[in-house]
């Protein structure tokens, strides 16, 4: 093969920014229906995850002082800077998507440690317990799995719309001060 023909199928080949999806190590690109990069959206799920394993694993329990408090508000607070100092076309699809894969997961995160010597079934909440109640057999623990699996979820998609609020006010409040500035 000729150095020329070796730059043509080079230049051939698709970007993965252009492709918007994964480049060759993952993390390049955007992530599907956002604007934000997928490594910066992997990176805003990942710092919600320390307190929901340290928690599950019963190493700091929920509510108990300070350190859960900043391993569970430090994260939001990371989310609302990112919501209004990132620029973005799509503010509101950026902060509901990442909302929803960080739900997602946290039931990763719940079934995958429920087994575990201190893991989250051998505790699970109260609501969850109640609501598995109403079945019998294989079917309660079915229900109690899906009842945290649902409660998890709408923590992360509810978190993430309302910090998808934030960032679309945010750019309304950019936008309509640059149009007095100029």
């Amino acid at each position: 093969m000729d150095q020329r023909s070796a730059t043509d199928s080079r230049q051939a080949a698709p970007r993965a920014q252009d492709r918007g999806g994964l480049g060759p190590v993952g993390l390049t690109g955007r992530f599907p229906l956002t604007d934000l990069p997928t490594g910066v959206l992997l990176l805003l799920v990942a710092v919600g995850l320390p307190r929901t394993v340290l928690a599950d694993l019963d190493v700091v329990a929920p509510e108990s002082g300070l350190l859960y408090y900043v391993l569970a508000l430090a994260p939001f607070a990371i989310w609302l800077a990112v919501a209004v100092v990132r620029r973005s076309r799509r503010p509101f699809a950026d902060f509901a998507v990442l909302g929803a894969v960080y739900g997602l997961s946290l039931i990763a995160v719940h079934l995958a440690l429920w087994d575990a010597a201190a893991g989250y079934g051998n505790r699970p909440p109260a609501g969850a317990v109640d609501f598995a109640g109403q079945f019998s057999g294989g079917w309660y623990d079915v229900a109690l799995r899906a009842h945290v699996s649902a409660v998890a979820l709408l923590i992360g998609v509810g978190s993430g719309l309302a910090v998808a609020l934030v960032a679309v006010i945010a750019r309304a409040w950019r936008t309509r001060r640059g149009r007095w500035a100029g």
